[in-house]
């Protein structure tokens, strides 16, 4: 899956690309509109972004989960030596519920890290925003991106459209 970015510079432009999206068969789910006033996307009646799609909501959980696994493992390494004249049981319990209670508290921080941080594409279009104009991201895959810019570009000709690759939709090892 690829993001694409753009900004449109009257509540006219979005309704007509979403519209020309939709009818290309693009989800609702997958278009998301962040705007300065959220009054303006409500009477046009389109998807607002949830906060996944303006924060760092879920890279710094991710990573959160990923020291906090880390810091329990070695935390549930240490218990595990205190343990050892009990049993290779008791010990080995202490490892994996110190590595779990990491990856939930590591989780937890990150997703309070996460909530507070603005996403770093709305610092970029920050200024455009505040004069009204307004950023749509749409979630398509990448063989048909290309259809989708053409459609972009139809009602929108002096867009700038930004292409991003959605990291969850390739996973990758940490």
């Amino acid at each position: 899956m690829k993001r694409l970015v753009f900004l449109a510079p009257t509540s006219q432009h979005v309704e007509g690309v979403i519209d020309s999206l939709i009818s290309k068969g693009v989800s609702e789910d997958d278009i998301h509109i962040i705007a300065n006033d959220c009054s303006q996307i409500e009477k046009l009646r389109l998807n607002a972004a949830t906060e996944v799609e303006t924060t760092e909501l879920e890279n710094d959980m991710d990573w959160g989960m990923v020291a906090g696994g880390g810091f329990g493992l070695a935390a549930g390494l240490v218990a595990s030596t205190a343990l050892a004249p009990l049993g290779a049981v008791w010990a080995g319990g202490t490892v994996i519920a110190g590595s779990f209670l990491g990856i939930g508290l590591g989780g937890w921080i990150g997703k309070l890290v996460g909530e507070s941080t603005p996403v770093h594409l709305l610092a970029k279009y920050k200024h455009a925003l505040e004069q009204g104009c307004f950023l749509v991201m749409v979630n398509i895959p990448a063989e048909r991106m290309s259809e989708m810019h053409k459609v972009i570009r139809h009602h929108c000709p002096k867009a700038l459209v930004e292409i991003i690759h959605l990291h969850w939709d390739h996973q990758q090892a940490a």
